[in-house]
C-alpha cells in the first residue's frame, strides 16, 4: 500500500524533535525520525552510512537490501502502521513513489535488571520485570527456550499506543483462552493505557468489586511458572508488572520464594498465612460481638480482664474497636507516602507511642488496641490485598457490632459465597475447593515436593496435562 510522505508529515511538522534528512543514492529519499524517540548512533549505523557510502539504488527494494546492518528493517502496509513505527522510535525513509521503509533506531532508555521490591526472596532468581517490554519478553524469552513459546502483538490507547504482548505457551494454554483474551485487548478503546494495571480492570471478565481476578507478577521465573501450567502472561511497555490469566484465590496464599524451600517449611508457610488471614478479617469482630452480646462464652478471668481495661472508656466497644481500625489505616497510609526514613519513624511513633498514649489518657482499651495491631499485622501477609481485606474487616466489624454472632456468621457467609460465585476464563475463583477438585490440592495451601507434581492443574484449561511434556 502506498504511503504518501506529504500526508505523513502534515502529522508531525512542526514538531521540536521532527527531523528531516534528505539523502541522494541514485534516487532521492527522505528519512524522518523524532529526536527524542531515535538513538543518533543507530540513526547514523543503520541509515545514513549505508545509504550514503554503499552505491547508488534503482528502486526501493534495492535500498531495503542496502539496509542489512540494521536487524529490524520492514516496508510498513499502512499509514497508521508507519505512524506506530514512528512513534516508537523508528527511522521511516520515504521515496519519490509513495514508498516507505523503516528502521529500528529506538533508543534505550531505563533501568537496569535487579530484584523487585515487592517479591525479595531468600533462595531462587533475583531478577525482576523492568518497564521495557523488548527486556521483559528477553527474561521469558531466555526461561523459555522452545518455539512453543507464542507471541501476540497488540498496540492499545488512542494517543499512548502503549505496545502490548500477550505471551503463552502453545500446546499447553487453550487457544479458545488465548482468543477470548486478544479480542478483549483489541475492543479496549480508551485514551491512554499508562500501566499494566489499567489493562487488568479490562480483562476482569465480571467486573468484580472486592477481590481482584486478574494475577500480577514482577518476577518472570514466577510468570514461566505461571505459563507452564498453562496460564497466559500479559506485557505492557511501560510497566514492570505483568499480568497473569487465568487467576485462583488460592494464588495469593503462594509467594514467590515457595517453590525454592522445602515442601514442608511451604506448607507450614501457607497455613500461617491463611490463618493470618482468616485472623485479621475476624479478630476485630469476634472481640466486639463477643464483649457485647456473646460475653458468656469468653472465660471468667479473661472477661474481667477485659472489663477492668475498658471500664472507663468513654466509646462503646464497636465504636472503639473502628475507631482503633481507622487509625491504624490511616498510619499505614500516611507511612506508604512518607519516605522512607521518615516512614520508619512514622510507623514507630503511630504503633507504639500513639496507641500507649491513647491507652494511658483513657481513650482506647489495651486489648483493642492489641486485636487492631495483631489484624494490621495479618493484612500484611497478603500484600496485594490489604486494601480489600482492610474493607471486609471494618464492614464484618461493623456487621458484629449490630447483629453479634449471628452477624459475624452471616457475613463470612455471605463473602464465600460471593467469591463461589466468580469465575472468569472458565476458571472458578476458589478452585480446588470450591469446586472441589483433589488433583489440585498439591499445590494449594499443602504443597507436595515438585518431583512428584507431574499432573497440571485441572482448574486452569489447558490442552495437554502432562508435566512431562
Amino acid at each position: 500500500m502506498k504511503i504518501s510522505f506529504d500526508q505523513f508529515s502534515k502529522l508531525w511538522r512542526g514538531q521540536d524533535d521532527f527531523r528531516l534528512r534528505e539523502i541522494d543514492c541514485g534516487i532521492k529519499l527522505r528519512a524522518v525520525c523524532l529526536d527524542t524517540m531515535c538513538d543518533d548512533a543507530k540513526v547514523s549505523a543503520f541509515v545514513l552510512q549505508p545509504l550514503a557510502y554503499v552505491g547508488e539504488a534503482t528502486s526501493i527494494d534495492e535500498v531495503e537490501r542496502k539496509l542489512a546492518a540494521g536487524t529490524g528493517v520492514r516496508q510498513p502496509p499502512n499509514l497508521y502502521a508507519a505512524a506506530e513505527d514512528f512513534t516508537n522510535g523508528y527511522t521511516l525513509i520515504f521515496d519519490g513513489q509513495d514508498n516507505c521503509i523503516s528502521v529500528d533506531t529506538r533508543t534505550v532508555i531505563g533501568r537496569g535488571i535487579a530484584e523487585p521490591p515487592t517479591s525479595m526472596v531468600m533462595r531462587g532468581p533475583r531478577e525482576g520485570f523492568v518497564e521495557d517490554i523488548k527486556v521483559n519478553i528477553t527474561l521469558l524469552r531466555k526461561r523459555l527456550k522452545t518455539p512453543d513459546f507464542r507471541i501476540v502483538n497488540l498496540a492499545v490507547g488512542k494517543y499512548t499506543n502503549t505496545a502490548v504482548a500477550v505471551c503463552y505457551i502453545e500446546g499447553i494454554t487453550r487457544q479458545s483462552i488465548v482468543d477470548d483474551v486478544v479480542q478483549r485487548l483489541q475492543s479496549v478503546k480508551t485514551d491512554g493505557i499508562l500501566d499494566s494495571s489499567y489493562l487488568a480492570r479490562y480483562l476482569d471478565v465480571n467486573k468484580t468489586f472486592l477481590f481482584r481476578r486478574v494475577g500480577s507478577t514482577e518476577k518472570p521465573d514466577i510468570a514461566v511458572g505461571k505459563m507452564l501450567e498453562g496460564r497466559i502472561a500479559i506485557i505492557v511497555d511501560g510497566s514492570p508488572m505483568v499480568l497473569t490469566l487465568p487467576y485462583l484465590f488460592v494464588e495469593d496464599m503462594q509467594a514467590p520464594g515457595d517453590y525454592y524451600e522445602n515442601s514442608a517449611m511451604t506448607t507450614l508457610s501457607r497455613a500461617l498465612r491463611f490463618v493470618s488471614v482468616i485472623a485479621s478479617v475476624l479478630l476485630p469482630a469476634l472481640y466486639v460481638c463477643l464483649q457485647v452480646y456473646n460475653y458468656q462464652i469468653i472465660p471468667l478471668r479473661f472477661l474481667i480482664t477485659v472489663l477492668n481495661a475498658s471500664e472507663a472508656i468513654p466509646f462503646s466497644p464497636l465504636s472503639e474497636m473502628i475507631l482503633v481500625l481507622i487509625v491504624f489505616d490511616i498510619l499505614r497510609e500516611a507511612n506508604l507516602r512518607m519516605p522512607s526514613a521518615v516512614g520508619i519513624s512514622l510507623s514507630l511513633v503511630g504503633a507504639i507511642v500513639l496507641g500507649d498514649a491513647a491507652v494511658q489518657a483513657g481513650l482506647l482499651g489495651a486489648p483493642a488496641v492489641m486485636i487492631g495491631a495483631l489484624s494490621g499485622i495479618g493484612l500484611f501477609t497478603l500484600p496485594d490485598n490489604t486494601l480489600i481485606l482492610s474493607l471486609l474487616r471494618l464492614i464484618v466489624t461493623f456487621v458484629a457490632g449490630i447483629m453479634g454472632l449471628l452477624g459475624v456468621i452471616l457475613s463470612t457467609m455471605a463473602i464465600i459465597v460471593y467469591l463461589c460465585a466468580m469465575q472468569d476464563y472458565k476458571t472458578p475463583f476458589l478452585a480446588p475447593f470450591a469446586p472441589d477438585i483433589p488433583e489440585d490440592r498439591q499445590d494449594a495451601i499443602a504443597q507436595i515436593p515438585v518431583p512428584n507434581m507431574k499432573k497440571r492443574p485441572k482448574s486452569i484449561p489447558n490442552d495437554n496435562d502432562d508435566r512431562r511434556g
